[in-house]
């Protein structure tokens, strides 16, 4: 049986329209302070700026003294990321949201979520975090345990071992991806600070363009809590 061409271009052009869609940005950098690095592939490595679209599967390296904010552009949620760290950010569209997933692979980072659409995960090396809107942070050992501190709402931390439930106050711990999370009262002195560059208010717009191909502007607006 032959195939026709109009049949072929049908399919190439279904095949081109679903790559470009996967291409579109999740998240926009809004902050960048020091030496930060956002990686897209391991040939295609930046300077991080103010303003640069992130992708899936993006990468983002802050340095010494170094840190970056990013919001994902369906829901305004953000992360912030903390000097020495290392995360990728991932997210897959789901209708009119993202199914988002920041996986820490070392260092800490602060999330805030607000009025979640979608999903939103932190994932590391011993554990996911999982939240329907609330905001708590994450700090990753260097191939060792994970830390989680709440600031409000209810996280969920979760792994083949077992699940917990952290609140505000409590801080959960994960030694490895065999142990089971467990959450505790936050020590005096144990949940990571806010340093003074971090604490000023921001604003930035971001245009983009939507599934039906409109261009939409995003004005975002942070401030520290």
């Amino acid at each position: 049986m032959k195939i026709k061409y109009p049949l072929l271009v049908i399919i190439a052009f279904l095949l081109l329209s679903q790559q470009v869609w996967a291409q579109k940005p999740v998240a926009i950098l809004f902050r960048v302070k020091g030496k930060v690095t956002v990686a897209y592939s391991k040939k295609n490595v930046r300077k991080a700026k103010r303003g640069l679209r992130i992708y899936p599967g993006t990468k983002i390296i802050t340095k010494r003294k170094s840190f970056a904010a990013i919001k994902f552009i369906d829901d305004g949620s953000l992360v912030r990321i903390r000097s020495n760290s290392t995360c990728r950010i991932d997210a897959k569209r789901e209708q009119n949201s993202l199914a988002k997933n920041v996986l820490l692979d070392v260092g800490t980072i602060f999330s805030s979520i607000k009025n979640l659409k979608g999903k939103f995960r932190v994932t590391t090396p011993t554990s996911v975090a999982s939240v329907k809107g609330t905001a708590f942070w994450t700090k990753q050992e260097f191939k060792g345990a994970t830390y989680y501190f709440g600031e409000e709402g209810i996280v969920e931390i979760k792994n083949k071992r077992g699940f917990a439930l952290l609140y505000p106050g409590q801080t959960g711990y994960v030694s490895s991806p065999n142990s089971k999370p467990v959450v505790r009262k936050t020590e005096k002195g144990e949940k990571p600070k806010w340093e003074s560059n971090e604490s000023s208010i921001d604003e930035l717009e971001f245009e983009f363009q939507n599934q039906n191909g409109q261009i939409k502007t995003l004005k975002f607006k942070v401030k520290k809590k």
